[in-house]
C-alpha cells in the first residue's frame, strides 16, 4: 500500500485526536450488527491501462445548469467561480466489464486528510484494483485548511472535480454508467455532503452537474458536531458554534436525494473515527428514505478500509462488476 507520508501522517494524528473529542461527546457508542468483510472476487478485466490526467483551468466560468435532482435549496449570489486545484488521474479499464449493465460505472475516489491535506496518493490501489474490475475510476483532490480554504469551497472542489471527470469521460468517446463516488474519512463527509447536495453544490463549476447516482462511505465522521474544535479545519478558527455548522453536516441533510444508494463500510478496529458516526448516518439515511447497506468488518481499521485488498472486492460487487 502506497501513502503520501506527510498527508497520511497528519490524517494518523488528527483522526486519533478526532475520535477523543468525538467519544467524549457522545454518550455511547453503540454497536450495529456487524457485515461480512467478505467480498466476492470481482470479475477483472486482464490489465489496467496507465492513467491519464486531465487538465483542470485555474478558474471557471459559471453556467445556469438543469436541476436533474429534487432539491429545495434557495437560490443564492455566487462569487467568482474557482476550479480545481490540481490534476485529475483517470484510470481506464483495458477491457469494458459490463456484468449486467450497458455501460461501466464511473468511480470517483475522494482522499481524506483531516481538512488539513488531501492526497490522493494512498488510493491509487485502489484504483487500479477498480479499473481491473471493469471500472472508470478517477482520483481526485480538493482544497483544505492548509491553502487558507474552508467551506464550502473544499466541497465545491469535489463538486467541480467529479463534474469535469464525467466530462472528460463523455469526452473520451467511452461512455460511462452510473456515477459512484468514493470517500474515505474526512473525503467521506465532504463526498457524502457533495451526494446530498450536488446541485448547489456545483453552482460554479465549468462543466454541467454531475450527480452521483451511488456514494460509498469508508469510515467517516457524518456528524461534524460532535468533533469539536477540530472541525475548525473544516469550518475556519472564526466558525466554532456548531449551531452554524448545518450546511456543512451529511446527518443534516440525509432526507435529501432518497434515491441515491448508498455502502458505508467502517472497520470495527478503527481507532481514529467513532464507528458510531456511522451507525447513526446509515440510521438517518434510511430514515431518509435512503436504500443503505452497511459493512462492520472486524480486524479492519481506519487505513486497512481503503485498502485494495480489502475495499477493491466489496465495492465491485455492491455496483455489479
Amino acid at each position: 500500500m502506497r501513502f503520501g507520508s506527510l498527508a497520511w501522517e497528519v490524517e494518523i494524528v488528527r483522526s486519533s485526536a478526532i475520535v477523543m473529542a468525538a467519544l467524549a461527546l457522545a454518550a455511547s457508542a453503540c454497536s450495529q450488527g456487524s457485515g461480512s468483510s467478505d467480498g466476492a472476487e470481482s470479475t477483472a478485466a486482464q490489465s489496467t491501462q496507465p492513467p491519464t490526467t486531465v487538465a483542470l483551468p485555474s478558474s471557471s466560468t459559471s453556467e445556469a445548469v438543469e436541476n436533474p435532482v429534487s432539491e429545495t435549496e434557495p437560490e443564492t449570489e455566487q462569487e467568482a467561480p474557482r476550479g480545481v486545484p490540481e490534476a485529475i488521474e483517470m484510470y481506464w479499464p483495458a477491457a469494458v466489464v459490463t456484468t449486467g449493465r450497458s455501460a461501466p460505472p464511473l468511480v470517483v475516489l475522494v482522499p481524506g486528510g483531516g481538512w488539513v491535506s488531501a492526497d490522493p496518493t494512498g488510493l491509487i490501489p485502489l484504483a487500479e484494483s477498480l479499473a481491473d474490475a471493469g471500472a472508470i475510476v478517477a482520483t481526485i483532490t480538493y482544497r483544505t485548511a492548509s491553502d487558507g480554504v474552508y467551506f464550502p469551497e473544499p466541497a465545491e472542489d469535489i463538486a467541480c472535480a467529479v463534474a469535469a471527470t464525467a466530462a472528460a469521460a463523455s469526452a473520451s468517446g467511452t461512455e460511462a454508467g452510473e456515477i459512484v463516488v468514493v470517500g474515505h474519512s474526512a473525503g467521506a463527509q465532504l463526498g457524502a455532503l457533495f451526494a446530498l447536495r450536488p446541485t448547489e453544490l456545483s453552482r460554479r463549476c465549468a462543466d454541467p452537474v454531475a450527480p452521483p447516482d451511488r456514494f460509498v462511505g469508508l469510515a467517516g465522521p457524518y456528524d461534524v458536531a460532535q468533533i469539536g474544535p477540530f472541525a475548525s479545519d473544516l469550518f475556519g478558527p472564526k466558525n466554532t458554534d456548531p449551531a452554524d455548522w448545518t450546511d456543512g453536516n451529511p446527518v443534516d441533510h440525509a432526507a435529501r436525494r432518497p434515491d441515491l444508494d448508498v455502502l458505508l463500510i467502517h472497520g470495527r478496529a478503527d481507532r481514529a473515527v467513532p464507528i458510531h458516526l456511522t451507525e447513526a448516518f446509515a440510521a438517518a439515511l434510511v430514515d431518509g428514505g435512503h436504500h443503505v447497506e452497511t459493512r462492520y468488518p472486524d480486524g479492519v481499521d481506519h487505513h486497512t478500509v481503503y485498502s485494495a485488498e480489502f475495499a477493491a472486492p466489496l465495492i465491485a460487487t455492491w455496483f455489479g462488476l
